[in-house]
């Protein structure tokens, strides 16, 4: 758990042979110390203190943890990107004139040296978990300047291509959907909404977006349900009742999922 959304810490004393995880969104993982085994489908990939993993969105796969003691505990830690905050990234690259010409690649992660501004950006923001005021302040500034290294590394190609380009109608159906966060709203809904099949709608929204239709409206209303707490002093029951949750444990359930903790627990944290 910290303060800052989408950020993990994670310590363990003990080797962990394949275990099944899931990526919910653009996922950038750092180890402190000791080594990672991952694997997507066939493919797989090892990374160790100086190197990142990036997982380019939505993705289940394998992990294992390798050399690992009481004596010398694995140390890591995993910090998730939006979809809104990758967009905002490429748009200020290319507002800035940066342009690339990417081949056909895509990958569902990649592996690279931890160096340069990826990691002096990476260690501001852990530097001052415990310091609410910059985080709040400086944070969402600091994770754009990460994003932008990201995506101008040589590991950018892999995220570049990940975050493509829509047709317009992938835009128009996560307009819809950040106007409908407090209502009730199906994957048949937006579809129609932007005059798509279900079934077109849904893989193409993740094609684009790299996570399920489903899971960035969720996405949405805790991040909604999270400003309405900090910003206007909402209690927990009355801002998942406004983003649209029926049942006050699934909002607690869903919350502490997302940001690591309970709504009570994580305002406490972050104030």
């Amino acid at each position: 758990m910290t303060a800052l959304p989408g950020l993990r810490l994670f310590r363990t004393t003990s080797p962990v042979c394949a275990k099944r995880v899931e990526a919910r969104m653009v996922t950038l993982a750092v180890i402190v110390e000791g080594r990672k085994v991952v694997g997507f489908g066939d493919r797989e990939l090892a990374y160790e203190p100086g190197h990142y993993l990036l997982i380019t969105g939505e993705q289940r796969y394998r992990a294992s943890i390798e050399g690992v003691s009481a004596e010398r505990p694995y140390y890591s830690l995993s910090l998730e990107f939006s979809p809104e905050q990758v967009a905002q990234a490429l748009l200020a690259l290319a507002d800035a004139g940066v342009r690339f010409e990417d081949g056909e690649v895509d990958s569902p992660a990649v592996t690279a040296r931890l160096e340069g501004g990826t990691l002096d950006a990476l260690v501001r923001l852990v530097e001052h978990l415990d310091d609410p005021v910059v985080l709040k302040v400086l944070a969402p500034g600091t994770v754009q300047e990460l994003l932008i290294h990201l995506l101008r590394s040589p590991s950018g190609a892999t995220l570049r291509r990940a975050a493509a380009v829509d047709d317009g109608r992938i835009l128009r159906a996560r307009v819809f959907l950040q106007k409908h966060v407090g209502t009730r709203v199906s994957v048949d809904d937006v579809a129609r909404h932007v005059a798509m099949s279900a079934s077109h709608f849904a893989h193409r929204f993740r094609e684009v977006v790299r996570v399920s239709p489903m899971q960035y409206l969720k996405h949405l209303r805790l991040e909604r349900a999270r400003l309405l707490m900090l910003g206007e002093g909402l209690g927990a029951a009355e801002a998942g009742v406004s983003v649209g949750y029926a049942s006050a444990s699934h909002f607690t359930r869903d919350f502490k999922g997302h940001f690591g903790a309970p709504p009570g627990a994580y305002l406490s944290r972050f104030r």
